[in-house]
């Protein structure tokens, strides 16, 4: 896997040589650079000005790290359910792909997956356990991994305590848990990566062996 990607194009079209440090190192100081202007644009434009203003910017700063980590976990294994989705149904390849989706059965499984009206995660988990990618049990944590994806996507503030159908007094758990810590501390995110990256890790593995 690692020789696809000793030399490639980046996003905006500048081949870089992987193996190559100058190369490596050049991309390093753009990114940093890149990465500087996106975060003071975005988190810390009142830095000086308003420092209570700049906490509370670094309050969403870290509600969007977290999110960050969700989606991308989640959107990484949705894609490959979907790749091995098509591989199974349009019976092909990986290289013939592209080919498999252009005909009218690719047209009809490409909108079954994709945009807008297309199958939910809930529905893909099915269709993958049917296709014997996915077990019971794998399925039963994929969804737990959906509902923190859920709270994500439908709550701007993450780092707030549930209060819905909670006595006034009573103890307020996190919008957030994961194993039952709140996901904004930094173990439980490690711990959460950690589980779902090794997940994702034995789906790749899974759906390379089905090439194979």
């Amino acid at each position: 896997m690692a020789a696809r990607y000793d030399a490639r194009c980046d996003p905006r079209g500048v081949t870089v040589d992987w193996k190559n440090p100058k190369s490596v190192e050049t991309k390093i100081t753009r990114l940093t650079k890149e990465l500087g202007q996106f975060d003071k644009f975005f988190y810390g434009f009142n830095e000086e000005k308003d420092r209570a203003s700049y906490a509370s910017m670094l309050e969403r700063k870290r509600d969007d790290v977290v999110r960050s980590a969700v989606l991308q976990v989640h959107t990484a294994i949705e894609d490959l359910m979907n790749l091995y989705i098509i591989g199974v149904v349009l019976g092909t390849t990986p290289q013939k792909r592209s080919r498999k989706l252009s005909t009218i059965r690719g047209k009809a499984l490409r909108k079954m997956l994709y945009g807008k009206g297309s199958l939910g995660f809930d529905m893909k988990m099915s269709f993958a356990v049917a296709l014997g990618f996915l077990s019971a049990e794998a399925a039963k944590k994929l969804a737990e991994l959906n509902m923190i994806r859920n709270k994500c996507s439908h709550n701007w503030l993450l780092k707030t305590p549930r209060r819905r159908n909670r006595r006034p007094r009573q103890k307020k758990p996190p919008l957030l848990l994961y194993e039952g810590r709140d996901l904004h501390s930094i173990n439980a995110l490690k711990d959460f990566i950690g589980e779902f990256g090794a997940f994702y890790g034995k789906l790749f593995a899974s759906y390379a062996e089905h090439y194979t």
